[in-house]
Formats: structure tokens, C-alpha cells, sequence
């Protein structure tokens, strides 16, 4: 089986329907395994790759864009440029690049992805973060010039609340411009407390998959496997996802994995991918058998009562009469 494609927005353009998250190559994963897992995405039929300007600056002895130049030496090893959907972000701070989406930040950041990736055009560049102190139109602008000068083909949104998402969107209509086509936010199966606190992770919720269902804005999860936690429940889970409905959830989970012979992580990954309007995952993997165990998603279809049992409820709504 090979990754299937969707919907870009309202462009015209089909991505993958998988995304491989690349944030750790070139760091924490050196660059034969990271080739080698590239290559294995790349032999399922998967296309898009997605990194940032900042992967990985946090880790010792790195200074951001080790991801990018993975990609960009794997781009020129296989030479097939033209194949691929190539995603980036900028807005978060790294070295001595502030936080900000600043127009200036945003094209002179743009320019040095393009040179770490040896390419001349990025198809999806993310606004990473907002920005509270930048005029929205500014940023706007900023992606509208890119775009304009071919450097790069669609404009993306990351870490944003809803009303950020419409505000920032807003702005472009009004200019003529095209806003933000897709959505990037922290999303996963198991659903966190209210009071969560992820930092600068901006969650996916109920309200903007209506608002993006409503303007036809594909919708991307990243940490949709919560770092191996569903196939791996010995592992440490943050407290703000501990709850008497999460207990529910991972059961059923474990029930149909157990049903269909796969594992947890491809059961997660089908209800995504399954789901209305579907969610593009962006998987990672730190060797080629973690990534494999991950594309037995391929071969899942999830019957009515299997996707039922996933979205079952511990609480009924309440209702007014």
C-alpha cells in the first residue's frame, strides 16, 4: 500500500496525506539514519516533508537549520526536487533570530531555508507562531511577496488560536491576497484536560476544526502519537492528559489494535486520517522499523463501529428543551 493524497485548502494542490516530520534529523538522528528514513517515506509514495527554521536549536552542540540541510542533501543525493512538497516555518526565536513575523524576518528567514534546503522555492511556508506585536497585515504582506516572487507557493499557519487564524486570514482577503491554506497545531487522539498548558503548543480544538471545516482549510496534527505513547503505555504522559476519559479512549484503542492485529500508534493514525474533515498526521520516527510500524496504517479501514467505539463519549451533552 502506498500513502495516499488530498487537498491542499482551496488550492488545487494534492500533498500526502501523511506528512514526515523531519524535526530531529541531523541532530538527535545523525544523517545515515536520517536518509535512510527519508528514503523509506519516499518508497511508501510519501511527498512531504516538513522542518522549520529552528529544527533542532535546543539540542546541544546545534544551532537550528541542521533539519533543513538534511533535506536539502538528500534533495540532491536522489535529485528529485520535483517530486516532493516541501514545508518550512518561521516565527519562533533561535540563535539570534528573535520571535517575531516581522516582514523583514519573515523574507530574510525564507531566503536562508531556501539555501540550507538547495532549493529555490518552499511550497508551504508556516507563519510558526502569531506575532502580538507585528501588524497582522505586515506579516500578510510579507507572505504575499514571497509568494509573488516565487519563493514560495502557499502560506501556512501554526500555533494559532482560531480567532488568530480568521483575523490573519481576514487581512489577506481584504488586500486580494491569498491567506493561510492549511493549519498546523498540536493534535492527538487522547484530548487534555481544559486547564492545559503546552507553552508556545497551540492546541487543535473543537471550535477552529469547525472554523477551518468552514473556510476549507486542511487541518495538520503534529505530536499526533504523543512521542510513542499509545504503543508504549509504560511511558511517562503528561498529567494535564490524565483523565477517566483518556482511560476510556486508550482501551478502546488497545481493543481495536488487539482486532486488527496492528498497532496502536496505526490505529491512532487511521482515526485521523479517517475522520471529518481529515487530519494530515505529521509522523516521525527515529529509525526505519518505528516508521514502518507507523504505515500499517496503510492498511486499516476502520469499520462504523470501530470509528463509533474511538469517539464514544464518557459524558452525555447536555440539551435544552
Amino acid at each position: 500500500m502506498k500513502i495516499g493524497n488530498s487537498n491542499l485548502g482551496q488550492t488545487n494542490q494534492r500533498v500526502s496525506s501523511i506528512a514526515l516530520g523531519t524535526m530531529y534529523f541531523g541532530s538527535k538522528i545523525n544523517t545515515e539514519v536520517s536518509f535512510d528514513i527519508l528514503d523509506e517515506y519516499y518508497n511508501y509514495g510519501g511527498t512531504f516533508l516538513d522542518s522549520a527554521n529552528k529544527y533542532a536549536s535546543w539540542i546541544p552542540g546545534c544551532k537550528g537549520g541542521e533539519s533543513e540541510e538534511i533535506i536539502g542533501g538528500w534533495i540532491k543525493q536522489k535529485n528529485n526536487r520535483n517530486e516532493l512538497f516541501i514545508s518550512s516555518k518561521v516565527g519562533f526565536a533561535y540563535g539570534n533570530i528573535p520571535c517575531s513575523l516581522k516582514k523583514e524576518i519573515i523574507i530574510s528567514e525564507c531566503e536562508r531555508s531556501l539555501k540550507r534546503m538547495q532549493v529555490e522555492t518552499i511550497d508551504l511556508y508556516f507563519a510558526h507562531t502569531y506575532d502580538v506585536d507585528t501588524p497582522v497585515e505586515e506579516s500578510m504582506e510579507a507572505f504575499y511577496q514571497l509568494k509573488n516572487d516565487g519563493k514560495i507557493r502557499f502560506a501556512g499557519a501554526s500555533n494559532m488560536f482560531g480567532w488568530q487564524l480568521y483575523e490573519s486570514n481576514q487581512a489577506s482577503n481584504q488586500q486580494g491576497w491569498e491567506g493561510f491554506s492549511c493549519l498546523q497545531q498540536r493534535y492527538s487522539y487522547l484530548q487534555p484536560t481544559l486547564d492545559a498548558d503546552f507553552g508556545t503548543q497551540i492546541l487543535l480544538t473543537r471550535e477552529i476544526i469547525q472554523l477551518c471545516k468552514s473556510k476549507n482549510i486542511s487541518i495538520m496534527a503534529y505530536s499526533p502519537l504523543l512521542s510513542g505513547f499509545y504503543s508504549d503505555v509504560s511511558k511517562t504522559i503528561s498529567p494535564f492528559y490524565e483523565s477517566k476519559s483518556s482511560e476510556v479512549k486508550l482501551k478502546a484503542i488497545q481493543s481495536i489494535a488487539r482486532e486488527l492485529n496492528v498497532s496502536a500508534n496505526a490505529v491512532v493514525l487511521a482515526w485521523m486520517l479517517q475522520s471529518s474533515p481529515m487530519v494530515i498526521p505529521v509522523v516521525a520516527a527515529s529509525s526505519v522499523s518505528q516508521f514502518r510500524n507507523n504505515m500499517q496504517v496503510l492498511d486499516i479501514q476502520l469499520s462504523d463501529s470501530q470509528k463509533d467505539l474511538l469517539n464514544q463519549s464518557i459524558e452525555k451533552p447536555m440539551t435544552y428543551s
